[in-house]
C-alpha cells in the first residue's frame, strides 16, 4: 500500500496535516436542503472532506422486517431498518446538486457505498474518494468493484482481525489499487475497548496512511487517536441534535463541530517533532531564570579567589555553574561586587 495518498489537493500520511472528514450518511436525513447546509457548515468548520452514504437496502437486506433499536434525544427509539434506510436514500438530480454544491464551497466530496451498482453511480458524481463500511469488509465481489473504481478507497475497520485486513487488502491489490486508508472505527461501549493503539499498530504492520473514526461526540478518543499519529479523523455532524433520527444524539452540532476542529488542530500543532526542542518561550526565560556564577562578596582587584568567594544566582546569562571550578584559584583583574555576574575577562 502506498505510504500517502492523495484526495483532490490533499495528501493524507505522515508529515501531513490531519485530513478531517465530516460523517453526515444518516444525519442529512435523507434530505437534500438539511444536506446542502451541512456541505455549508463542514466547509465552513474547516473540514477536508464531507462524507455521504450511497446506500440501497433492496440490494443488502434479505430480511425487510428487522426492527432496529437505537438512541435518541428522547430515548430509545425501534425503527424498521429498511424503512429506516430507505429514507436516508437521494435520487440521481438531488445527488447532483449534493456534488456540485461540495465544489462550490470548496470542499472534498466522498461517500460510503454499500451495493454494486451504487459505485458506479459514486464514479458518475466524481466523488473523490469511496469508503467501505465496517459490515463489508468480507463482501469480496462489492471491495473488488471498489478497488476497480480507480479512486482512494477508505476501510472502516470495525470487527475486522488484522487477518481479515490482511486478506482485505490482497484483494485489493490485486486489482492494482494501493491508495487505502485503514480507519479504526470502534463500536465499544466501555472505554477500555476503545483500543486507540490499534491506529499505530495498523501503521507498523500494514504501512499505509490509518484513521479514526469517532463513534460518539467525545474528544478524548479522537485526541489521542491524533496523539498516536492518526492521519484522518472523521466525526459526524448534524444540525439539531434532538431529531429523532439514528445518529443524531452521537452527533456535534455546526458550532461544536466548528471548535472540534480547533481543538483537532491545536493537538496536531502541540505535537511538534520527535525530538527535544524547547521552544522561543522556554529559552527566553531560560536567560532569566537559569543561575550563573557570580561575586559572593565583594573581591577586590588582584585578589585569588576562592569557592566561598563565588554564588550561583539568577540570571543564566553569565558563566555556567558547571564551569566555576575553573574561576576558583584565579586573579581578579579588577574590583568586582557582590552578586555582579563574573566574565572571563575578569579574572
Amino acid at each position: 500500500m502506498n505510504q500517502h495518498v492523495r484526495i483532490a489537493d490533499k495528501i493524507i500520511g505522515d508529515g501531513q496535516p490531519v485530513f478531517i472528514s465530516v460523517e453526515v450518511g444518516t444525519t442529512c436525513n435523507g434530505d437534500l436542503d438539511a444536506s446542502l447546509k451541512l456541505i455549508e457548515a463542514a466547509s465552513d468548520a474547516g473540514a477536508d472532506a464531507i462524507k455521504f452514504m450511497i446506500i440501497g437496502p433492496e440490494y443488502f437486506m434479505s430480511d425487510r422486517s428487522v426492527v432496529y433499536e437505537y438512541e435518541c434525544a428522547s430515548g430509545q427509539r425501534h425503527e424498521n431498518m429498511f424503512e429506516m434506510f430507505s429514507g436516508l436514500t437521494f435520487t440521481t438530480k438531488e445527488w447532483q446538486t449534493i456534488a456540485a454544491h461540495c465544489r462550490k464551497c470548496g470542499i472534498i466530496f466522498g461517500a460510503t457505498v454499500d451495493y454494486l451498482p451504487g459505485v458506479n453511480l459514486a464514479v458518475e458524481l466524481q466523488t473523490e474518494f469511496l469508503k467501505l463500511s465496517s459490515w463489508d469488509t468480507a463482501n469480496v465481489p462489492l471491495i473488488r468493484k471498489m478497488a476497480q473504481a480507480g479512486k482512494p478507497l477508505q476501510i472502516d475497520t470495525g470487527p475486522t482481525t488484522a487477518g481479515d485486513i490482511d486478506k482485505m487488502l490482497g484483494w485489493i491489490r490485486a486489482e492494482e489499487m494501493d491508495d487505502v486508508i485503514l480507519v479504526h472505527c470502534s463500536h465499544a461501549k466501555e472505554a477500555s475497548g476503545v483500543n486507540v493503539r490499534s491506529v499505530p499498530f495498523m501503521k507498523d504492520v500494514f504501512a499505509c496512511p490509518v484513521g479514526y473514526s469517532a463513534d460518539n461526540r467525545d474528544h478524548v478518543a479522537d485526541l489521542a487517536a491524533v496523539s498516536l499519529g492518526a492521519n484522518l479523523i472523521e466525526k459526524r455532524m448534524t444540525l439539531d441534535r434532538t431529531h429523532e433520527g439514528h445518529h443524531h444524539i452521537k452527533a456535534l452540532e455546526p458550532d461544536e463541530f466548528a471548535d472540534w476542529v480547533k481543538t483537532i488542530r491545536r493537538c496536531e500543532a502541540m505535537l511538534g517533532d520527535n525530538a527535544i526542542k524547547p521552544s522561543a518561550e522556554d529559552l527566553r526565560q531560560k536567560e532569566m531564570y537559569f543561575v550563573s556564577v557570580v561575586a559572593n562578596t565583594n573581591i577586590a582587584a588582584g585578589t585569588t579567589i576562592n569557592e566561598k568567594m563565588l554564588a550561583c544566582k539568577r540570571p543564566g546569562t553569565g558563566i555556567a555553574p558547571e564551569l566555576l571550578p575553573q574561576i576558583v584559584g584565579r586573579q581578579a583583574k579588577r574590583d568586582i561586587a557582590e552578586n555582579e555576574l563574573l566574565t572571563w575577562s575578569d579574572v
